[in-house]
């Protein structure tokens, strides 16, 4: 479990017994001892200088991670006057009471469903009629877009997802061409997430690794990540698969930085910008990817290579490990890109947008 550093965070259980705070904006997470952490959320908040960051961590005991969250959220409720001091609150979904604040909620995987619209269409006319300010922050345009054309009152900013900060030691990088995939879980057919569209992995394991490993067994494949039993078993086929298991942040973005790029192999498209790409970015990696909203980044700054199809897929990692001179132009406009795609700089951002 990460834990956070910054000097304005502080257990629920300290927060409870402070007389007064110097800051005006306040966030309420939860710290799983069992379950992948929101990666976007910890990390963005993590780097923050003027939010007062309210942190409840879980049991380590299976299953209780529901009960903790509905303790957390019970106790929050109950502490609604002492939270009304603070000028901005921060939501990863939407808040259950109305007030007069300036009220941020932060949608980072939208569903564009109805139910999804209905609901945030009644907290922004309720916090209206409070005359507090709504305020949603998404993670790129295409979703800026889409609620803009259907909110009535929020203000809508975008906050693009972000990496983390590391020194790269060249002197430790993988000698061996590599190609890395990181994520929480990453699971096939009857694991417990096998089918879910951002953890399973069934592409990658049951397509891309085998023909990438019978064509080109040199090729190393790096996996960051909590394997379920099905995938683990598949993968044991491989000599050329490395698994490292589910990391912290800061072990997560060591391990990108000693592989040669990075890949993103699901041909799903969610419409959403996607954390792991900007990982990648932060590592130094070029991309190879299906052609996605969830991916545009890389197309449009020319940060790597989309791809239509598995065999082109396959064929855009070949050609990165046999050309060296169009890998090292990525990895130069790579370098270009990023620096304002730091948590720090992010963070920074949403301050001055906000205030």
């Amino acid at each position: 479990m990460d834990k956070f550093r910054n000097i304005n965070s502080e257990s629920v259980w300290q927060w409870i017994f402070r007389k007064e705070d110097n800051l005006d904006q306040i966030v309420f997470v939860f710290l799983s001892k069992l379950n992948a952490q929101n990666a976007r959320y910890f990390q963005l908040f993590e780097a923050s200088e003027s939010i007062r960051i309210v942190y409840f961590v879980g049991l380590r005991i299976r299953y209780t991670d529901r009960i903790s969250l509905k303790l957390f959220s019970l106790l929050t409720q109950s502490l609604k006057k002492k939270i009304m001091n603070y000028k901005t609150v921060h939501f990863f979904s939407i808040p259950n009471y109305k007030s007069n604040q300036k009220q941020i909620l932060h949608i980072d995987d939208p569903l564009y469903s109805a139910p999804e619209l209905r609901k945030i269409l009644k907290w922004e006319r309720n916090l209206t009629l409070k005359k507090g300010v709504p305020v949603l922050i998404c993670t790129n345009s295409y979703t800026k877009n889409w609620f803009r054309n259907k909110l009535i009152y929020s203000k809508i900013y975008v906050i693009e997802q972000g990496f983390q900060e590391i020194k790269i030691d060249k002197k430790q990088v993988n000698s061996n061409f590599s190609c890395v995939y990181t994520s929480p879980y990453i699971h096939i057919n009857k694991d417990k997430h096998g089918q879910h569209s951002t953890w399973g992995a069934e592409l990658l394991i049951n397509e891309i690794i085998p023909r990438l490993s019978r064509t080109h067994p040199s090729i190393e494949v790096h996996l960051v990540g909590e394997l379920g039993k099905q995938a683990r078993f598949e993968l044991s086929k491989y000599e050329n698969v490395f698994v490292h298991g589910r990391v912290g942040f800061y072990e997560n973005a060591k391990i990108l930085s000693n592989c040669s790029i990075g890949i993103y192999p699901r041909a799903f498209d969610h419409k959403r910008s996607i954390l792991k790409i900007f990982s990648y970015i932060g590592a130094g990696l070029p991309v190879v990817t299906f052609d996605l909203i969830d991916t545009r980044v890389i197309k449009d700054f020319n940060l790597g290579l989309t791809v239509n199809n598995i065999d082109d897929f396959i064929c855009a990692i070949v050609k990165l490990r046999d050309n060296p001179d169009i890998l090292e132009k990525y990895k130069t406009n790579i370098v270009k890109f990023r620096p304002e795609y730091s948590w720090k700089n992010l963070s920074k951002k949403m301050n001055q947008l906000i205030n």
